[in-house]
């Protein structure tokens, strides 16, 4: 049962049929994800998100909400969508003001960093098959689009875009150490803060293996330009000093609802559970948030050390992972499904660069990766089917033919999972949104009327 399974074979290399799904595939995820943009209703995090983002690229770094709101204070903590999340709408804002284009760019700009990655990632790690570039592109696009919340990237918010940079950055570690820093630095203040609990356990993990002071001395230049850069704005283009805006950024994320104190007492844990938005979740949510992180432990605990991943990389996935996922299940009292995006988004990429990047899998970790696959798959149908091929196909007298077969099977379920998609999508209702009132001026109450509307 523990055999090695060749997923990926020569014969493969020159498929038309693969080649033709995987483009198919990703087709309809573009399809998918344009249709969604129009579904979703006016929200206050993404006017919030929107105008924050296009005044700090359009007013000179002035990184302030909405007229008249709770968040019309420069650089507030509250503006917790750093100037990260938006760049593909904010770019796109150059050229047109609809807000259902600025949505789908949003998605693009994703794509295009995932693309990025991907092709960096598969030149550093020297691969020489061209198919396996575009099943991880297909595989990254479809992790970024396929989560509980994944719409959340055209709602301009940061959770996706981060963890996607972030999981990336890890894995380039072994190849540009000081350029993953660097990144994975920057993605906790100019995106998302909450990755501050990725970083750290991704740098005690790194810590743990090297066991070297030296390298933490000659990492902090590195680690420490984006924050300095980062104040460097606050000071320069707001009205707070370090010592109000640290005191602030304290009070905003350590004593927020939604980020939780820090009780490790079983009764604390226990009510945080009871009390939070876990009780409306429905089961495929409790299954991506709670099971997926911990069958790509069992993946990262089976895989042996080879080319692609060494132990000092399982160390800093492991905790990079573990340090957001306990901190959701024990401590956050909301545990908002919002934010599980920060490491079901990174399970599902880690799962997509261990499956195509290590050149043989055992039969166990195959079916593993597959499995979590499943579990975001948009129908119980959908998935139970697909587990049932694979595993006939994974644990009887697997052979060549078989594993030619459970890769197409693979790309055919992915591809199937998006038509589903697509059909969900086309029955719900549309909103008509404009933002007309935002065109001159971001900073008026008439945009936010406008919106609303």
């Amino acid at each position: 049962m523990n055999k090695k399974v060749d997923l990926f074979n020569e014969e493969l290399e020159n498929s038309k049929l693969v080649k033709l799904i995987i483009f198919l595939s990703i087709f309809s995820i573009f399809i998918t994800v344009y249709l969604r943009t129009k579904t979703l209703r006016p929200w206050n995090d993404e006017i919030v998100s929107l105008v924050s983002n296009l005044n700090f690229y359009f007013d000179t770094f002035d990184f302030i909400g909405p007229y008249e709101t709770r968040y019309y204070i420069s650089y507030s903590p509250k503006l917790t969508a750093g100037p990260l999340s938006a760049l593909g709408g904010m770019i796109t804002w150059m050229f047109t003001k609809d807000i259902y284009i600025l949505r789908f760019m949003n998605f693009i700009y994703l794509f295009l960093i995932g693309s990025f990655f991907s092709i960096y990632l598969f030149k550093k790690y020297s691969l020489n098959k061209n198919y396996k570039l575009l099943l991880i592109v297909l595989f990254v696009t479809f992790s970024i689009t396929n989560t509980s919340w994944w719409y959340s990237i055209l709602y301009f918010l940061p959770e996706t875009v981060c963890s996607l940079i972030f999981i990336s950055s890890v894995i380039l570690f072994k190849k540009n150490r000081y350029l993953s820093l660097f990144l994975l630095s920057f993605v906790v203040f100019f995106g998302d803060f909450l990755t501050v609990l990725m970083f750290g356990g991704f740098y005690l993990g790194t810590i743990i293996y090297e066991k070297s002071f030296i390298n933490v001395f000659k990492d902090s230049f590195v680690i420490l330009a984006p924050p300095i850069v980062w104040i460097f704005l606050v000071l320069n283009f707001s009205e707070f000093s370090f010592t109000e805006y640290s005191m602030e950024y304290f009070r905003h994320y350590f004593q927020h609802p939604s980020g939780g104190e820090v009780n490790l007492s079983l009764n604390s844990i226990i009510n945080n559970f009871l009390d939070s938005e876990v009780k409306d979740w429905g089961i495929a949510d409790f299954l991506r948030v709670m099971i997926s992180p911990l069958l790509l432990t069992i993946i990262l605990i089976k895989n042996t050390e080879n080319e692609f991943i060494s132990s000092k990389q399982k160390y800093q996935i492991f905790f990079s992972l573990f340090f957001i996922y306990m901190w959701f299940w024990l401590l956050s009292p909301a545990k908002s499904i919002i934010y599980s995006g920060l490491f079901t988004t990174f399970t599902l990429i880690a799962n997509s660069y261990l499956l195509v990047f290590n050149k043989k899998n055992t039969s166990i970790e195959v079916f593993l990766s597959l499995l979590i696959y499943s579990i975001f798959f948009s129908s119980v149908v959908i998935t139970g089917i697909f587990m049932v091929v694979v595993t006939i196909l994974l644990f009887n007298k697997l052979d060549k033919l078989s594993s030619i077969n459970l890769l197409i099977v693979l790309l055919i379920f992915l591809f199937s999972n998006q038509l589903n998609q697509i059909y969900e999508i086309s029955l719900i209702d549309t909103f008509d949104i404009s933002l007309i009132g935002c065109e001159d001026n971001l900073k008026t109450q008439n945009c936010l009327s406008t919106y609303y509307k």
